[in-house]
């Protein structure tokens, strides 16, 4: 375990955030790998990988314990990008992107735990960064977005449209196009919708999940493939506002996972508690010396306790 200081966008850390807090909505939960975090020390892949080799998803697969998936260094030396499709359990999608560069959008976040596969970030309540640079005009195109989609970035650099129905099946194709700006053009880059993981434990109801921090918690699931990553994620927001935001990794295929008590600990007693879950898959390409990640993930959540 150890602690360090980081400059994380929000967008990546995907948690169920408070809208206050991000500017983005509650669609947007379990959106990819700790790569957010410039510079981040948050356990590197197996195989020696990192995201320019699109060896994102690879190095999980190839996990010797079967389980636990390290998430990647990102790039060094370039600004970095996200690019996202997101859809909820409970219907809904999300559309979006940021291209965040350094400094970073959204927030000052801190990684404050390092524990295997999972990391803790603390995420201050403030203002934003500033505007970050912009793509243009990005197009999304989908099976369910019939001639596509096109969206302008915000006035602080976020591109982000909700949608009211599902966005993708398992298997569609979804691709992403921009026509330039600060980050040249690219596209169409495209990357394989994932299933939905049901959840056998827990089985939520509806109401809060009760979770004791001072053991283990354990999901299993079914529907995980071998070529995606399980992303599992505990929330809460603090007295000041701050959130606080637990996240590990597990080869989906394996159908089970836990967030240790080591990184549920930081999240006891805190309000608006969140469990979530998700099958994410990730791809990575350049555009000019911008190295851009691009996410799809279908994704659910639930209320919770955490004592």
């Amino acid at each position: 375990m150890r602690t360090t200081k980081r400059r994380c966008s929000l967008l990546s850390l995907a948690p169920m955030v408070p809208l206050a807090i991000t500017g983005v909505t509650a669609a947007l939960l379990l959106l990819g790998p700790a790569t957010a975090c410039n510079g981040s020390e948050a356990a590197a892949p197996r195989d020696g990988g990192g995201p320019g080799d699109g060896s994102i998803v690879e190095s999980a697969a190839d996990a010797t314990d079967g389980s636990m998936a390290d998430a990647p260094e990102p790039a060094e030396g370039g600004p970095a990008g996200f690019v996202f499709f997101s859809t909820s359990q409970v219907g809904g999608g999300t559309l979006g992107a940021v291209f965040d560069g350094t400094p970073v959008l959204e927030s000052t976040c801190a990684v404050t735990t390092v524990y295997g596969a999972c990391v803790v970030y603390t995420c201050e309540a403030g203002p934003d960064a500033g505007p970050s640079p912009g793509a243009g005009t990005l197009t999304f195109s989908a099976p369910s977005l019939d001639g596509g989609v096109t969206l302008d970035a915000g006035a602080t650099g976020l591109y982000e449209l909700a949608l009211q129905g599902p966005l993708f099946a398992p298997g569609d194709t979804l691709t992403v196009a921009a026509s330039g700006g600060a980050v040249p053009a690219f596209g169409p880059q495209g990357i394989p919708a994932p299933g939905v993981l049901t959840l056998t434990n827990p089985m939520p109801d509806g109401g809060a999940v009760a979770v004791t921090t001072s053991s283990d918690f354990s999901f299993a699931w079914m529907g995980g493939s071998e070529d995606s990553l399980a992303v599992l994620t505990a929330s809460g927001v603090t007295s000041d506002g701050s959130v606080v935001v637990a996240r590990c990794t597990y080869v989906a295929i394996t159908g089970e996972g836990i967030l240790p008590s080591a990184v549920l600990t930081p999240v006891r007693g805190l309000s608006q508690g969140t469990l979530g879950w998700g099958q994410t898959h990730v791809a990575t390409f350049d555009a000019g010396s911008w190295s851009v990640t691009l996410l799809a993930e279908a994704s659910g959540a639930t209320p919770a306790t955490f004592e």
